[in-house]
């Protein structure tokens, strides 16, 4: 019943493999397109591990190898195909039994390209406007309260605050139908990873790690604008971060996610590599509820901020 259900399936592919590792039987479903997986068309008698392309045989081979000692499994592959949609296999390994002994293994090929496309396809629009969209329209949202600082007071301020406004608002709404979107896909996913902290200690010299110069002196301008006394170390190159962390010993860092060539998760992985265990707080322009839960993995990470930088979140950061 379960190889019938199988042959007949319009989306699988099938083979039943012996414990010599040769094919005994098969049935392939000529309009899925295998070549990513497959090296060659198979026959009866083959070697099942040689009918697989070189880079997957040896990972085949042992998951065979498993299946006959009597275990059961799935794996999800990605396969990139030359000039076409990349194929989504789902490959499932059964032991067949004969007289209480794994006999054959039956291995299903199930082309679920079109149904893991389109959702690798919204994957890759939820990093999209999580990242490339929302950070230039973070900045605008902190350029926006840039009428708070001192240096403006001798100019119009009138004309300024209205011309911000009208920046400010538009931001907002696009910020918002961002948001929206991305929680449109991931509507089951919890966003509230990371317990309330009590204790935050005096944070009295803090380091500001973004490759983005403008981030960066916003930030430092709106921690000193409530914190004048802190001490703040502003760096646009992770590498030359770490090393000043490891010398100075600050008791916090900002950090910021999306940078070229070390990123936030490459940084975090060097501070665990080197032993520093200072608090972080992730400030991201990511809205996406999996970098969340990633940046929870981090036992050096306190809390996940999302750009922009508000007074309220200093306060919230910074209170003694």
């Amino acid at each position: 019943m379960p190889i019938r259900r199988m042959c007949e399936s319009a989306n699988s592919s099938f083979f039943l493999i012996d414990k010599n590792y040769k094919l005994a039987f098969f049935k392939i479903e000529s309009q899925h397109n295998l070549g990513g997986f497959l090296a060659k068309s198979p026959e009866i008698g083959d070697s099942a591990v040689e009918m697989i392309a070189q880079k997957y045989r040896k990972n085949f081979q042992s998951l065979l190898g498993r299946c006959f000692l009597g275990h059961s499994f799935s794996i999800e592959q990605r396969f990139a195909i030359e000039e076409s949609t990349d194929l989504f296999l789902q490959i499932i390994f059964t032991p067949l039994s004969k007289e209480g002994e794994e006999d054959q293994v039956i291995c299903t090929l199930i082309n679920n390209t079109e149904i893991l496309g389109p959702m690798q396809m919204l994957s890759e629009y939820s990093h999209l406007t999580s990242h490339e969209l929302r950070a230039p329209i973070t900045n605008i949202l902190s350029l926006s309260t840039i009428t708070n600082y001192h240096p403006l007071e001798s100019y119009d301020i009138l004309k300024i605050n209205q011309l911000l406004g009208d920046i400010n608002l538009q931001a907002l709404k696009l910020d918002e139908i961002i948001k929206m979107l991305n929680s449109m896909l991931h509507q089951q996913e919890n966003t509230d990873l990371f317990d309330a902290l009590n204790d935050r200690g005096e944070n009295k010299h803090i380091v500001l790690v973004d490759d983005d110069v403008i981030t960066n002196r916003l930030h430092q301008m709106l921690i000193r604008k409530h914190h004048s006394d802190k001490k703040i170390a502003l760096f646009d190159d992770p590498e030359i971060a770490l090393g000043y962390i490891k010398e100075n010993n600050p008791d916090l860092i900002l950090l910021d996610l999306h940078m070229p060539e070390i990123d936030g998760w490459k940084f975090l992985h060097m501070m665990e590599e080197h032993n520093i265990f200072i608090d972080v707080v992730i400030v991201s322009s990511s809205i996406d509820p999996r970098e969340r839960l990633r940046a929870k993995s981090f036992m050096c990470v306190k809390d996940f901020y999302v750009k922009p930088l508000t007074s309220e979140k200093v306060k919230q950061l910074l209170e003694d």
